[in-house]
């Protein structure tokens, strides 16, 4: 029977094989110090030459710098034994936490984006061909346990891929150790001679995947003992099911009308197969995010399909969110970025007093020498740098007497609807927001308080705005 020490290796040399694994080319390894990492690299050493072995560190500003240079120290003096130089890749402290809250996501999920973009930009940079990680049989079983109680799609219960194409660069990741467990590995690396580095944060378990690992996994284990030979074989068998829904919805997406939008017809969407509906919508929304992330939840595709699969030809509907819009008009299904509230931002430099400015759907900006009006907005000649006037945006300002107030405010103490506010015209120059005009829509207008200067022997601009079905035309 083989060895601990001896199994490691083969199996990944077995991987690496059947994978058909160019042995010439450069190899970069996801190299935390754990045991796991550790276990990969000591393999990978072993089986090929040391200049093809690339280990990179990525260090995620999430625990304290005494205990990360500790790491690293012994990261650096573990590589070296092996003939190899380490390579620690740093991400700003506080950007794992700032991508989650601009995500809505967890850590986890964001360092492990962050975590594998700076990866992959360093096997460009090195001209690495692959990039090898050590995700273990434990993690496997994880991460299928995980995505069951999220109640997650079918193809999804494949669990961790060995080989895949690089997320964000051409890079091949490998997965050569997920046939092994954590035990086989952390026994190898033990045997070899070698202390490994332990992650502090691994024992919270704020962090699902570690709760599952704690709580979870061991009962399973104690319960069915060859979990993770049973795991893997539920992976292998999703494996071929993926391929064939694969298949299918390549098949059905050609019945899909990709343009700036994306839309189908309703009969054509009837007409594929149930288990594919949920992939045609998440690919068409795919697309028009172009580039951007969108995240779309189960439950909002669910509720699109939903309503598709209980509308006829005559059915019309709208369905709106985040940044979404979809709708089912004369028997044709489309799915399009929401269109952007009304707008406008017009630069003031340009034309003279005595003017009126066109913001669209009948709405027009004044501006004149004389009014008889007292609660005209009147500002100094020439004392505007570069005006522009513009529709709101979320987190505008305006300077009013002693305090500065949101016009988000404003607008809802005037009770102006919401639908309305992008309507209400914002004068703005270098030193910030000079006015706002709520008046024409039952608010009022409000100048701020460094252009209330005293305008007597001064030219001034008298700023009005009005409907223009509510002026009599010449």
């Amino acid at each position: 029977m083989p060895t601990i020490e001896k199994s490691v290796p083969t199996e990944v040399l077995r991987f690496l094989e059947e994978c058909h694994v160019d042995l010439t080319k450069k190899v970069a390894v996801a190299f935390s110090g754990g045991s796991d990492s550790l276990a990969l690299l000591l393999a990978l050493s072993s089986l090929l030459d040391p200049v093809q072995i690339f280990p990179l560190y990525v260090n995620h500003g999430l625990r304290s710098n005494d205990e990360l240079q500790e790491e690293i120290s012994l990261n650096r003096k573990n590589c070296a034994s092996l003939g190899l130089d380490l390579t620690v890749l740093t991400l700003p402290r506080g950007l794992v936490e700032e991508t989650a809250r601009a995500r809505g996501s967890g850590i986890e999920d964001s360092a492990r984006l962050l975590r594998y973009a700076k990866l992959e930009e360093a096997c460009v940079a090195l001209g690495c061909t692959y990039l090898a990680t050590a995700h273990n049989a434990d993690d496997q079983m994880e991460t299928i346990l995980k995505r069951v109680f999220q109640g997650s799609s079918i193809a999804s219960l494949e669990g961790i891929v060995t080989v895949q194409r690089g997320f964000s660069s051409p890079t091949t990741i490998l997965r050569p150790t997920l046939a092994l467990t954590h035990a086989q590995l952390q026994r190898y690396v033990a045997d070899s001679g070698y202390r490994w580095s332990e992650d502090s944060t691994n024992a919270m378990e704020c962090y699902e995947r570690n709760a599952i690992r704690k709580n979870l996994t061991p009962a399973i284990l104690s319960l069915y003992p060859q979990a993770h030979t049973a795991m893997m074989r539920l992976s292998s068998r999703t494996r071929e099911v993926s391929l064939l829904l694969k298949a299918l919805t390549a098949e059905a997406l050609k019945k899909v009308i990709f343009t700036e939008c994306a839309g189908i017809s309703l009969d054509d969407f009837l007409e594929l197969e149930p288990t594919i509906r949920d992939t045609v919508l998440l690919r068409m929304f795919s697309h028009i995010a172009g580039g951007e992330e969108l995240r779309i939840s189960y439950a909002k595709v669910q509720q699109v399909r939903s309503e598709l699969e209980a509308s006829s030809a005559s059915t019309r509907w709208t369905i709106i969110s985040g940044k979404t819009e979809a709708t089912l008009s004369d028997g044709w299904f489309s799915l399009q970025r929401e269109a952007l509230p009304f707008s406008f931002c017009l630069p003031l430099d340009t034309i003279g007093s005595q003017v009126t400015v066109e913001l669209g759907e009948g709405t027009v900006l004044g501006i004149h020498r004389e009014s008889d009006d007292p609660l005209l907005l009147r500002i100094a000649e020439g004392s505007l740098i570069h005006p522009i006037v513009r529709s709101p945006l979320e987190g505008d300002r305006i300077e009013l007497e002693g305090k500065t107030v949101l016009l988000s405010k404003l607008f809802s103490e005037w009770k102006i609807p919401p639908t309305m506010q992008k309507r209400i015209p914002v004068l703005e120059d270098v030193t910030g927001i000079v006015a706002v005009f709520g008046r024409f829509l039952g608010g009022k207008d409000r100048l701020c308080s460094r252009s209330k200067t005293p305008l007597a022997g001064r030219t001034t601009n008298i700023y009005s705005i009005s409907k223009r079905n509510e002026r009599s035309e010449t």
